[in-house]
């Protein structure tokens, strides 16, 4: 029997180096009780992309702009060999904020036309489907788009079921059917899953499901000309997409033509099965596909990890380690095959809700630059590089269920226990070749005795060992040890023993290594990570008059430039001859039936680094739709929005309302600080609407005259993007300019984890924290710890961003030199900025930062640099 000797050794630079400590399990792989049935309960599936909640929304601007960049990031997840990711799961928009931004909806009204062309989670799935055309779609909804209110509002009762009458039903299947046809001819593929019910339902709607499968099935009537009805016939129905209830899988199980009518079931975070196990029975005694029809991606990328206080390496919760445990602990107690990540591309704004969780981050546009979570993307390629995912038309790998298993703690985030047993076996249908990924995301080390029975010749087949796991010393780079074959094991009468690392991910597999499995950045020659300043001569950060070429606006559905809706829908349309305007879609009658709740219509745009600018906005107010609204028929202007976790104008630090009536408003955040009237207004003629800011003086114009000017003395902001908000108007936006105030920029900003600053003292070092904060992370030190840090920039100063828990003091040291004895931060809000240091001569500077009073949180810090 072959056997190995463990030794001491280092599972990341900030551990401790543990005791010879070892758990010991043994396990068989028996080839005769794999299933090799010609259904999809245990083909391994891969992953999904969610493309929701505004979550995609700014990859259409670098489809546009940046097409290198755009055909890049979708390379990189769908091509391949082994593709990362196989699935597109597409919301079926409704024009209301559903957690992160707003999804348009593709009808408005019961006669018009469906237009997929809104919202980028169509085209999304249709390039994907160029790169690979093997991949899956599906369909779901989060809310109802306003004209289905009146007939469906009770689907938000407590007895949907019951009290949503059947009358309802056709209204809704043609707004589904519809948007299927539309992406056919639009984008030329056929939704292969669809899910009629609404996402995270509490209470599924067991008719209304039945009645869609069965009317799926045999329509026949109002399709276009030579579109295939068969296949559309053959679209399978997915369901019930609960949060962490699992009643729908009993509700299945009850119900003879439920189960036959519904093929796939899934559900969100919930890793466990219900009482009885009712999702493990669906997959093994019926043969159903059990999905995690949507999970999180990594929370703080591996490269900030690394530097956490505690050890973990790469690992820890919500990191990608805790990721892989999910997915083997979903399959163990309730069978699921598929994970579906939440997003695996973040194309929206950071600081809106659930932000700083993705694969990849792609919100600058402007530039093309986008950001991988190389650690996240490994580890996720230890399961599909060594492996055939997908469904058994494609001999898909399949589990091996009685060779998988899961002791890890936790149903969501698995994060105790977590030395205990964790890993999946995928075998090839044909028996010819097996993979087993294990998961260690404690400091012991594990070992794995294999037991391999009834394989034949494969049981002798040399066994690759693939491993990731955080850098060795502090000297190495973080992504050192991503994905390396650490050895080659013979097994030795029947039997094979593997060790794994503390903190660490292994794939030991019988595919011979052909180069394509060795660690790789995900992207060569990704773009700079610049500033969006369009005009540096014309000081012009940013200037829009949607005066767009036709085949912009129609291939775009109206979709504006780097304009990202947190409410309401905001679009380009033709408003005279000759000019273009943008206009917000939604009146009191056309609001959505939310799924949770949302705010009046906002949009975000722009670069969070923006420091000292105005924002200049022609615009008109609608005066023709009469309406009782609780909100009124005003506009807004935000400035420094760095955070927008509900959607709001007032997630902004300083914004600006004007009414219909004259009446203005000028807040800071949510409190209001000055208000007034203005005589007179023509509504019935465009007017400008200014709001500037330099340093910590804001002031607000309207048609030229000044109405507002205020002096902000605590808790100043200083940089952000900028919002602009409507009522349920057609409000008309005809020309945005943002232009650049004084003489400072602030180009750069780095987190407080970059390898680019350096810790003196005791910190505690924290990630996969709230998502206000800049990637989750923060920083604490205090002065009983002596606790310090340095860094070195080019430029003519700096800021320290983040929220204060209570006060402290800080000394500065500019190239060795005292600059300040004693700096008191100010409270601050979530990235905010709360120590700013200006007035440097340009260039390269070292500071040295102690804190010599109570207790200090570092979130991430600014370079100012001086305009040329």
């Amino acid at each position: 029997m072959f056997s190995i000797t463990c030794e001491k050794r280092w599972v990341g630079f900030y551990a401790k180096e543990k005791e010879a400590v070892m758990i010991h399990t043994t396990f068989t792989i028996d080839g005769d009780k794999l299933d090799v049935g010609e259904h999809d309960a245990n083909t391994f599936k891969g992953f999904g992309l969610l493309s929701c909640n505004n979550s995609s929304r700014l990859l259409m601007d670098y489809k546009w702009e940046h097409p290198d960049s755009y055909r890049k990031i979708l390379t990189g997840l769908f091509g391949g060999k082994h593709p990362l990711v196989d699935m597109v799961k597409v919301e079926l928009g409704n024009d209301a904020n559903t957690s992160s931004g707003t999804e348009p909806a593709p009808k408005r009204a019961p006669h018009e036309e469906a237009n997929v062309r809104r919202g980028m989670g169509y085209q999304l799935a249709a390039d994907a489907k160029e790169i690979n055309p093997t991949i899956k779609t599906c369909l779901l909804r989060w809310g109802e788009p306003g004209y289905l209110r009146p007939t469906w509002m009770e689907v938000k009762s407590s007895a949907p079921d019951q009290k949503v009458p059947e009358s309802a039903y056709e209204s809704m299947y043609q707004l589904y059917k519809q948007t299927i046809v539309a992406a056919y001819q639009a984008y030329g593929f056929m939704f292969d899953y669809v899910d009629p019910d609404r996402n995270e339902t509490k209470h599924p709607m067991y008719r209304w499901i039945k009645w869609f499968a069965k009317r799926l099935q045999k329509d026949e009537a109002d399709f276009p000309t030579g579109f295939p009805i068969n296949q559309f016939h053959r679209i399978k129905v997915m369901a019930a997409d609960q949060n962490y209830e699992t009643e729908f899988g009993d509700g299945m199980l009850s119900d003879a033509e439920l189960r036959k009518l519904v093929p796939a079931v899934g559900y969100h975070y919930n890793t466990n099965d219900g009482t009885g196990h009712p999702y493990r029975r669906l997959a093994d005694e019926y043969q159903h596909e059990v999905w995690y029809s949507e999970g999180i991606s990594p929370m703080t990328m591996g490269k900030y990890r690394v530097r956490a206080t505690g050890g973990a390496g790469i690992g820890g919760r919500q990191s990608g380690l805790d990721i892989a445990n999910r997915i083997i602990k979903g399959y163990v107690m309730s069978r699921r095959t598929h994970y579906i990540f939440q997003p695996a591309i973040s194309a929206y704004y950071p600081g809106v809700n659930y932000s700083h969780k993705e694969l990849v981050r792609a919100c600058y546009p402007w530039s093309g630059y986008f950001e991988p979570d190389e650690v996240g993307l490994q580890v996720i390629r230890h399961f599909t590089d060594f492996t055939v995912a997908g469904w058994h038309e494609n001999g898909a790998w399949r589990f091996l269920p009685s060779a998988c298993n899961s002791g890890v703690g936790g149903t969501e985030n698995l994060d105790t226990d977590t030395e205990q047993d964790s890993y999946i076996t995928l075998v090839s249908p044909d028996k010819r070749d097996y993979s087993v990924i294990f998961v260690n995301d404690s400091a012991v080390r594990h070992c794995y005795q294999i037991q391999l029975k009834h394989l034949g010749s494969t049981s002798q087949k040399l066994l690759n060992i693939w491993q990731t796991m955080g850098p060795k010393s502090k000297d190495d780079a973080y992504d050192s040890q991503l994905k390396q074959r650490r050895e080659q094991l013979k097994p030795s009468d029947g039997q094979v023993m593997i060790e794994v690392l503390p903190h660490s991910i292994v794939t030991a597999t019988t595919l011979i290594n052909t180069g394509d499995q060795q660690y790789r950045p995900f992207a060569d020659d990704i773009p700079d990570n610049m500033m969006l300043y369009e005009s540096p001569k014309k000081r012009v950060l940013f200037s829009d008059d949607f005066n767009y070429p036709t085949v912009f606006l129609q291939q775009r559905g109206g979709t504006p430039r780097y304009l990202t809706d947190q409410g309401g829908a905001f679009e380009v349309e033709r408003v005279t001859q000759g000019q273009s305007a943008l206009v917000q879609q939604i009146t009191e009658r056309k609001r959505a039936l939310d799924w949770e709740y949302s705010y009046a219509p906002s949009l975000t745009f722009g670069d969070d680094r923006w420091h000292n600018y105005e924002v200049c906005v022609k615009m008109k107010f609608d005066v023709k739709t009469q309406q009782n609204s609780a909100n009124g028929n005003y506009f807004g202007i935000g400035l420094y929005q760095v955070t927008d976790v509900k959607g709001r104008l007032n997630s902004a630090a300083y914004s600006f309302k004007l009414s219909t009536d004259g009446h203005y408003e000028f807040f800071k955040h949510d409190k209001l600080i000055n208000q007034g009237y203005i005589d007179g207004m023509d509504l019935n003629a465009p007017h400008e609407v200014i709001l500037s800011v330099l340093d910590n003086h804001i002031w607000a114009k309207v048609d030229q005259k000044k109405v507002i000017s205020y002096k902000d003395l605590i808790d100043v902001s200083y940089s952000g993007r900028v919002k602009l908000g409507s009522g349920y108007f057609h409000t008309e936006v005809l020309k945005i300019q943002v232009n650049q105030l004084g003489n400072e920029i602030m180009p750069l900003r780095f987190d407080n984890l970059d390898s680019l600053i350096e810790y003196e003292g005791i910190w505690n070092h924290q990630c996969g924290l709230e998502n206000t904060l800049w990637n989750r992370t923060l920083s604490t030190g205090n002065k009983k710890e002596r606790s310090k840090f340095r860094f070195t920039f080019n430029g003519t100063g700096i800021a320290l961003f983040g929220r204060q828990a209570q006060s402290s003091q800080l000394r500065i040291e500019v190239d060795g030199t005292v600059w300040k004895d004693v700096v008191v931060p100010e409270r601050a809000a979530d990235k905010t900025e709360n120590t700013i240091l200006k007035g440097l001569e340009e260039g390269k500077h070292e500071i040295l930062v102690s804190v010599i009073s109570g207790e200090y949180m570092l979130d991430a810090i600014g370079v100012f640099q001086q305009l040329e």
